[in-house]
């Protein structure tokens, strides 16, 4: 047992503790004496934990403010946590020696959202892969830059020639392939991925997942990848995290949590991908209904209780916390209070 439980930490890569990020967005300080008013904080993410193993993709849903986002800035550094600790490959990255957090932040890498605006638009290609290459000294001779930049451009399915053109003469898809080669350049081993495809057209999407599962097998990569498309997660996912205003709700295995969702947030999410056989109707399902509370001033216990069709009073004063339960032999975290005593 105790060998097991080595390896289970051996193969974990990225391990993520109690995280938050806390905004503050007070008025001004004159302000706040004159009218007596307190600090006012946005509670982004408020105490997130989750590991993820070498060579999987964990993915983030949750509608749009739920803090998924926040917690990718935080894990490549662009964000520094308000409390939490983000570990890679057993280093903090936040809490380290300078030559440590060097050496952690140069195997992470994150492809953004919007393949334009990301690239230089003045810079070719060749440059625009060659400089995290060059930034990181990873390579000096400029000989050896090129091979490796004529390599990950392949690799991405482009061709050498390409060097020399600039991001505008390339389509939206080819110009994601070229901020994947930027990415993999430095041969990093963990990818965060925050929604790479939903700029792009649903044929082209499928080419960059394809290549995105392709280039993970070929070159040992690790993903976190953020989105707000289902069928994009079910594409792409290993184990699937829920998010909600600022918390992991639901985390599971990808056929578990699309087959057999426990969270009442999970299930109604499900439901609202559009039904083109109108099965859902004929078994009284139901799509997502009401608004996000507002992040300022959040509900006491629960926070999906104002929305959740099976409310009960525990649920309005008692936050349930993030707990494992077995599912047919299967572990699945889930933070809802029925879910935990087998009652939903």
């Amino acid at each position: 047992m105790k060998e097991a439980n080595a390896n289970t930490a051996q193969s974990i890569l990225v391990r993520v503790r109690n995280l938050k990020k806390y905004f503050d967005v007070s008025a001004p300080w004159i302000t706040r004496v004159i009218e007596h008013k307190q600090k006012t904080l946005l509670k982004a993410v408020d105490g997130v934990s989750f590991d993820i193993r070498r060579g999987e993709t964990l993915s983030l849903v949750g509608e749009s403010g739920c803090g998924k986002s926040t917690v990718a800035r935080m894990l490549v550094g662009l964000y520094k946590p308000t409390s939490g600790t983000v570990e890679i490959n057993g280093k903090d990255l936040y809490k380290a020696s300078a030559e440590e957090k060097k050496l952690a932040k140069g195997k992470i890498q994150m492809i953004f959202q919007d393949p334009y605006a990301s690239l230089n638009p003045r810079w070719k290609v060749g440059r625009i892969v060659a400089e995290p290459i060059k930034s990181q000294k990873i390579l000096t001779n400029s000989d050896e830059i090129e091979a490796r930049v004529n390599s990950v451009l392949h690799l991405v399915n482009l061709s050498p020639e390409d060097k020399d053109k600039y991001p505008h003469q390339f389509s939206g898809g080819q110009r994601q392939r070229i901020s994947i080669a930027r990415a993999i350049a430095q041969h990093p081993e963990f990818l965060v991925c925050d929604e790479p495809t939903s700029a792009l057209d649903v044929s082209v999407q499928a080419q960059v997942l394809n290549l995105m599962i392709k280039l993970q097998k070929e070159v040992g990569l690790t993903y976190l990848f953020i989105s707000h498309n289902l069928s994009v997660v079910h594409h792409i996912s290993d184990r699937v995290g829920v998010m909600y205003l600022g918390r992991i709700v639901e985390l599971a295995d990808k056929r578990t949590l699309f087959n057999s969702p426990h969270h009442p947030y999970t299930r109604l999410l499900l439901d609202s991908i559009p039904d083109v056989t109108g099965e859902r109707a004929k078994h009284g399902r139901s799509p997502i209904a009401g608004e996000v509370p507002n992040p300022l001033n959040p509900p006491t216990g629960c926070l999906f209780h104002p929305r959740c069709p099976h409310c009960m009073e525990k649920c309005k004063h008692i936050a349930p916390e993030l707990k494992t339960i077995d599912f047919h032999g299967i572990p699945v975290q889930v933070a809802c209070h029925l879910a935990q005593e087998g009652k939903i």
